[in-house]
């Protein structure tokens, strides 16, 4: 899928040396983490993005020219126990996540306007606690899942009070089911 790209990015491609790093947003039950593949606090677009270097990785974002929904991984290692007791009351399936590919000067200024790699919704976490190292893994879906989630609907009096309290344009709906309309006809 081609994304749009800014002049700078596109002239910094094309001089033929430029630094990438990938800058991750997870929204959780009680606040939002911003991490980046970089060392050292980054800011950017009026945050301040926390860095983890080689700590954080993600899987392949996967594209088809099928419509599917392809998730990702995102990981971080070397976490403290306090980080994954933190993990564990946080995480909350269903919130988003956006992951950005960001490219950089050689001076290391960052290039306006870094590119929406991935955006999903949380779907479940795995820890991983060994004696060597603790790693956090959580996997997010591709928004394209929603599409495969059925829609519970029903055109009754009852569902339509429920969505437009007050609404009374579907009170008849029930009496409708045995009636006979006699269609075209001379009553």
């Amino acid at each position: 899928m081609a994304r749009p790209m800014t002049a700078e990015m596109l002239a910094a491609l094309q001089a033929g040396h430029v630094d990438v790093a990938f800058l991750f947003e997870g929204q959780f039950k009680n606040g939002t983490v911003n991490i980046w593949t970089g060392l050292g606090p980054l800011d950017y677009d009026g945050k301040t993005w926390t860095g983890a270097g080689q700590l954080l990785g993600m899987t392949a974002v996967e594209e088809t020219e099928a419509i599917q929904a392809s998730g990702i991984t995102i990981s971080l290692g070397g976490v403290r126990p306090a980080d994954i007791a933190l993990a564990l009351t946080e995480m909350q399936r269903g919130l988003p996540g956006v992951m950005w590919l960001a490219l950089f000067t050689p001076s290391g200024a960052l290039i306006p306007s870094p590119i929406v790699w991935f955006r999903g919704q949380m779907d479940a976490a795995v820890i991983q606690d060994s004696v060597e190292s603790a790693k956090i893994q959580v996997s997010y879906e591709n928004e394209l899942i929603t599409l495969e989630k059925p829609r519970e609907v029903r055109y009754t009096d009852e569902e339509q009070k429920r969505l437009y309290p007050g609404d009374l344009g579907l009170e008849f709906i029930a009496a409708l089911q045995d009636s006979v309309l006699p269609w075209g006809s001379k009553v």
